[in-house]
């Protein structure tokens, strides 16, 4: 396995901040169904509650599925405003919204649960990957730049800016350095990529810790191969 890169070392020492945060459409998110969630009421210590982006009617709501009986409980109740919190694969994002009905048929068959919420004008978000991503299932070893604590990952979605990885424990926090290292084929010699990257995005969910990933020091011809690899195997 390659030798971890001395740049490593100079990124953990000298961090660069990571893209500031701006107002944009909620539109220009292009949320997707399905896409993870987190909400959180407006008072401090508030405990954070699992969603997952149900659709919108554009103009007047968004509607969001609860996860988890925690969140069904004593989640969202109408009347409440909550700060939502996101990840798109391009975006790190958040909004304030109040939630305008509640609805809880867990008593039903087939149980569903959803939360209709107000339409947010504009959201605070930073634009963290440009390039073209797509869908992965990739091993990979992270390893922590400040506590050198090392982990098996799976990487979900893959692009030449970044990285959506899963890990069964914490990665660390948004904007803590980490190592990524994976291999994109069967020739490890000649596809092995190692890249310092920064957290910007952590969603923690039932399957493990989720973190999005910006590459901040990684060799030109790995990102190359990266791109090829991306290009090679969009759907």
């Amino acid at each position: 396995m390659p030798a971890r890169s001395s740049e490593a070392q100079t990124m953990a020492a000298n961090p660069a901040a990571l893209p500031q945060f701006s107002e944009i459409d909620v539109r220009a998110l292009k949320l997707r169904p399905g896409m993870f969630l987190q909400s959180q009421r407006m008072q401090k210590n508030s405990p954070n509650y699992e969603a997952q982006f149900l659709g919108m009617i554009e103009g007047k709501c968004l509607m969001v599925v609860p996860v988890g009986t925690f969140s069904i409980k004593t989640g969202m109740k109408a009347g409440e405003t909550f700060v939502v919190r996101g990840f798109t694969g391009q975006y790190d994002f958040f909004f304030t919204s109040k939630v305008i009905q509640a609805f809880d048929f867990t008593f039903r068959e087939p149980a569903f649960a959803y939360a209709v919420l107000s339409w947010p004008e504009t959201v605070e978000a930073r634009k963290v990957r440009n390039s073209m991503r797509i869908r992965t299932s990739l091993e990979a070893k992270l390893i922590h730049l400040t506590t050198q604590e090392s982990q098996p990952v799976r990487i979900l979605d893959l692009s030449a800016d970044g990285a959506l990885v899963r890990a069964e424990d914490s990665a660390g926090a948004i904007g803590d350095l980490v190592s990524l290292e994976f291999s994109l084929g069967e020739d490890g010699a000649l596809s092995y990529v190692v890249a310092v990257a920064r957290i910007c995005h952590v969603h923690v969910g039932d399957e493990g810790s989720f973190n999005g990933l910006l590459f901040e020091t990684i060799a030109p011809s790995e990102r190359m191969l990266i791109r090829e690899f991306v290009v090679a195997n969009v759907d």
